[in-house]
């Protein structure tokens, strides 16, 4: 079976037709490739969530038929037996007396932290450097024209002040950059298909793999590449956690694999999205799917966003008449695929702002600009008074326990095995010690606070990118010029391939439904 095919009934307009036609006339479907890349750059960076994104996407391709396909991985160290994955156990029992020290001195993070061996199947090797451009090296004469790759890399990434410069961090402390990666991709024929799904903070660097050198002032290039990526070049995305629960796992491509599949996580059947109402869901529906219902921090963006960034204007000389991401309900509306009309629904419904608009959701994402603030503010008060109790605490602690200033003393072991009742008794005698105590909890609610106004104010900037996203699509033929706009719609073509062919049957359902 193949992966991912055009739309068969997809309504498109003539122009976009008629280029869609010319890009079918491309030999024959020939073979299906998956490659994944994934892990942190070091065992303590390389959480166990990793891992199970990984698991969850080969669970993906059985649910798809999709998994006899080659689907080569590279992860962390490989098939190094050392321990290079970070978990948290839930059911694992620290010492109090551990846990005390570690709040005192605040290094908390990491204080149950335990590591093992990844256990990943099917492993082809390490994600380094080496490996990837062995594995491009080796596969660049494999695929041709008809040939179709999908990219998946589940790991970290970093920003730079050039976005070509935005890298993935790969095992032991390396980086592939957006540069790097685009001339990587050079290596294969222009006709091969490449699609790329990353799931790293700032991952929106790598949006400009469409064009020469990840430059979009070098053109877009002739190559067939789209991506779907978590967030923008410069936020950091959500979803890197060594816990161990799955249940609790919130990142992009949760939402965009359980679109495509109709299987969530832990195996829970989910309707698949079909906004057009050609009873498949393409790339461009799972990405909406997951700009819609994914509560997390990330601003999502697909290379056609950058495209459009690249080509289009909301403002310029001579033209009057161009929208904008303010322009009024009806006509933004009017002018939007199926896809993005979607996401501007589900967005508003999110927000409860379902009779509101632009001026509403920009009204509500500075009123949690400002939440956010007081929020921080009260939180720093707090950790500032937090700190010096912690100090006091532990001051009078080393009056007694004088070697626990320095944790590499060969007598902390037995205080914190033999002297761990005498040391919590006399933390809890201190006068101010349930004070350090409520701190602790009102921290706690206050980064809590915190993480779900950014959420919420996430979903504020999807909606306001969609809108303008909208508006720079509804100018191109005024603004741009006839090779670009034929670019945008070969790129929009690949943005709504499918997955697998033939999908499971779909549902009549509200994601299915909403086309207004």
């Amino acid at each position: 079976m193949s992966f991912w095919r055009l739309p068969a009934s997809t309504a498109l307009p003539v122009s976009t037709l008629l280029i869609s036609l010319a890009c079918s006339s491309a030999p024959a479907r020939g073979r299906d490739v998956f490659l994944t890349i994934g892990g942190g750059g070091t065992p303590s960076g390389n959480q166990v969530s990793l891992e199970k994104n990984v698991l969850y996407f080969q669970r993906v391709l059985r649910a798809l038929d999709l998994a006899d396909l080659r689907h080569d991985i590279l992860f962390a160290d490989g098939a190094d037996p050392g321990r290079d994955l970070q978990l948290i156990d839930p059911d694992a029992q620290i010492p109090p007396a551990n846990r005390l020290l570690a709040q005192l001195c605040g290094q908390e993070d990491g204080v149950d932290d335990q590591y093992r061996t990844h256990e990943i199947p099917g492993l082809r090797g390490p994600s380094t450097r080496a490996e990837i451009e062995r594995w491009f090296d080796e596969t660049k004469g494999d695929l041709g024209a008809g040939d179709r790759l999908l990219i998946y890399f589940t790991g970290h990434g970093g920003k730079a002040k050039n976005q070509s410069e935005n890298h993935m961090h790969l095992w032991n402390g390396e980086k592939l950059t957006a540069k790097e990666m685009a001339a990587l991709l050079d290596k294969l024929a222009p006709e091969v298909e490449v699609t790329l799904v990353m799931v790293q903070c700032y991952s929106g660097g790598f949006a400009n793999l469409i064009f020469g050198e990840a430059n979009p002032e070098k053109g877009a290039t002739a190559a067939r590449r789209c991506g779907f990526f978590a967030t923008t070049h410069d936020r950091v995305a959500a979803g890197c956690t060594a816990d161990i629960d799955e249940e609790n796992y919130q990142e992009y491509s949760s939402f965009f694999w359980a679109a495509l599949a109709g299987q969530k996580r832990l195996g829970e059947a989910t309707p698949r999205p079909d906004y057009d109402g050609d009873r498949r869901t393409s790339f461009e529906e799972a990405h909406a799917y997951a700009l819609i219902h994914s509560d997390t921090i990330d601003v999502s963006i697909r290379t056609s966003d950058a495209l459009l960034k690249a080509i289009s204007k909301t403002k310029a000389e001579g033209h009057d008449d161009l929208l904008s991401a303010d322009a009024p309900k009806e006509k933004l509306l009017s002018a939007a695929t199926p896809a993005d009309r979607a996401a501007l629904h589900g967005l508003l419904a999110a927000l409860e702002l379902e009779d509101g608009w632009t001026a509403e959701v920009r009204k509500l994402a500075d009123e949690l600009k400002e939440k956010k603030e007081t929020n921080d503010e009260e939180k720093g008060k707090l950790q500032s008074a937090h700190r010096k109790i912690a100090g006091e605490v532990l001051k009078a602690l080393k009056l007694k326990w004088p070697e626990i200033g320095n944790p590499w003393n060969a007598r902390v072991t037995e205080i914190l095995t033999a002297d761990s009742p005498a040391l919590l008794a006399a933390a809890e005698a201190h006068p101010r010690f349930s004070e350090l105590n409520q701190l602790h909890e009102r921290i706690a609610e206050r980064k809590q606070d915190s993480l779900d106004l950014q959420r919420r104010a996430a979903k504020c900037q999807r909606f306001l990118a969609t809108a303008e996203r909208v508006a720079l699509a509804a100018n191109l033929p005024k603004v741009a010029k006839p090779e670009e706009i034929s670019r945008y719609h070969e790129l929009l073509a690949l943005e709504r391939s499918t997955l697998a062919e033939p999908p499971p049957p779909l549902p009549n359902t509200g994601d299915t439904a909403r086309r207004r």
